[in-house]
């Protein structure tokens, strides 16, 4: 019967069970410095999660792709950062399961402004902020004559917040014509090892009907998921003015599913109101909590041109000179969560009443467990409010993006661009699609340049940099990203691969 539920979930897109993962494609140092995207560019191991079709596609001459720990990470903060070193001091403590031991993050007069300035420009009512981490313990590619192979081990972590305004400001917004106070907040965090095997080759029957000089390739990527600890704990808490006479109207309703450590607190204690925020130890974001299966599927059209004749000899010339139209579906798939499974929930409320004035004195950064403290400062917690405590097994979906790139290739120059979209929905905010643009210039044959940028409304812009040493043997890759703001790129850094590197054999 659990095989048969995952299978329906397959098929049938329940976007509100899905984790919300308005994040960049693939972290790693090549897509990183290009914006993000990587549709139509990636062409190593890492395509077997962002586009395997172009697993097929040869931009060098070799047989073997070896690859060791590489990776890169994302952070954004709601509070500026004054140097580097306390970010990186911040990043590692939003990987730690949080206590109010860990780290002092009270807020000061002077950080609230920077807080409602930073994250709710203008009427603004609600904030979105995610981070994520990925790692590529292992990956392999190798070519034959008629198609290519694959093979990667990854591990990522993804944390994506929403914060209601007024949390830290009691003035009222207009949104949809009506003055609000959005006392929302919902996180969303989660762990996945995921184990891919892909291929890709050229389709035959569509290349017999267009030009030899032109190929469509197809690739396909299952993978088998094992999955740490999941949070999705969600609360609707929206006061509106519904005249001067009348007052307010709030409505409010909390739910929460979690798996491993994230639904350690006894049912008692919850249903009485005195459940205190979890204590937990890095150790618990290994211990598996659910398993699961995916697939990464993708298509190219590869037109070549000029002297590139890469289509006709595959095994000997590279691809140097091409357009490339892509399009791809990542994390197709669903996720069996069966490690200490709960589902929380309390009465819905809608009633007339005085909105709160609690301010919180925390800012949030996203950490696992930190979700408790942060709601448990207010006197309406919704961990106060609990009515159902339901300990059962159940699913979600993986987070499913569809995307669609192109890149154009002649000779030391590429400029590509993407457009992703998520399916997973929030009613805090609209699904919107992602922009991804980026450049890569040769000054010299083996020192590949780079630079992009992400366009997307309610998402924090950036500006991407990054370079390369490329020789016959090894690729030394690395990137940055940096947060801009209206008046152009700042130095503060949202996103990095350090080293990434890669060996081949002939």
């Amino acid at each position: 019967m659990r095989f048969i539920k995952i299978i329906i979930l397959l098929l049938v897109p329940l976007a509100g069970l899905t984790m919300n993962a308005n994040a960049q494609i693939s972290l790693t140092a090549e897509n990183m410095a290009l914006g993000g995207g990587g549709t139509a560019y990636l062409t190593g191991f890492e395509a077997l999660f962002v586009n395997p079709a172009n697993l097929y596609i040869q931009e060098k001459n070799y047989n073997l792709q070896i690859s060791l720990l590489q990776g890169g990470a994302y952070f954004d903060s709601a509070v500026p950062i004054q140097n580097n070193n306390d970010r990186f001091s911040r990043f590692r403590t939003s990987l730690l399961p949080y206590n109010d031991l860990n780290e002092n993050r009270l807020i000061t007069d002077g950080d609230r402004n920077s807080i409602l300035d930073r994250n709710y420009p203008g009427e603004r009512a609600v904030s979105y902020l995610h981070s994520k981490t990925d790692l590529y313990w292992l990956g392999m590619k190798w070519n034959r004559a008629d198609r290519s192979y694959a093979l990667a081990l990854r591990t990522r972590t993804m944390s994506s917040y929403e914060i209601g305004r007024g949390y830290f400001s009691a003035d009222p917004v207009e949104r949809n014509g009506e003055m609000v106070i959005d006392r929302s907040f919902r996180h969303q965090y989660q762990v996945l090892n995921e184990l891919s095997f892909g291929y890709a080759e050229s389709f035959t029957f569509l290349n017999g009907l267009i030009p030899r000089l032109s190929e469509f390739i197809v690739g396909i990527a299952p993978k088998v998921v094992l999955a740490g600890p999941h949070l999705d704990s969600e609360y609707f808490n929206v006061y509106t003015a519904v005249g001067e006479a009348d007052g307010w109207q709030r409505e409010a309703r909390f739910n929460q599913l979690g798996s491993g450590f994230f639904s350690a607190s006894g049912a008692q204690e919850l249903l009485s109101g005195t459940a205190s925020p979890l204590e937990s130890s890095f150790s618990d974001l290994f211990n598996p909590s659910g398993v699961g299966i995916g697939l990464d599927i993708g298509i190219t059209y590869l037109i070549t041109f000029g002297s590139d004749l890469s289509v006709l000899r595959r095994q000997d010339v590279p691809t140097e000179k091409s357009l490339r139209f892509s399009f791809s579906i990542n994390d197709l798939g669903a996720l069996h969560h069966f490690r200490n499974p709960r589902m929380l929930s309390m009465p819905e409320i809608d009633e007339s009443t005085v909105p709160e004035e609690e301010l919180s004195e925390l800012y949030f950064q996203g950490a696992p467990n930190e979700h408790q403290f942060f709601l448990n400062q207010f006197s309406d917690s919704p961990y106060n409010m609990v009515d159902s405590v339901v300990d059962g097994s159940y699913e979600t979906l993986l987070p499913t993006t569809i995307n669609a790139g192109a890149l154009f290739q002649i000779s030391r120059l590429k400029m590509m661009g993407d457009i992703s979209y998520n399916i997973a929905r929030s009613r805090f905010s609209p699904n919107l699609p992602v922009t991804y643009l980026g450049v890569e210039l040769r000054p010299l044959t083996f020192l590949p340049l780079r630079a992009g940028t992400r366009l997307a409304p309610g998402l924090q812009g950036y500006y991407s940099f990054g370079g390369a040493i490329e020789t016959t043997y090894f690729d030394l890759t690395a990137a940055v990203q940096l947060k801009s703001r209206n008046i152009g790129p700042t130095t503060e850094i949202l996103g990095a691969s350090l080293v990434g590197i890669k060996f081949y054999l002939q």
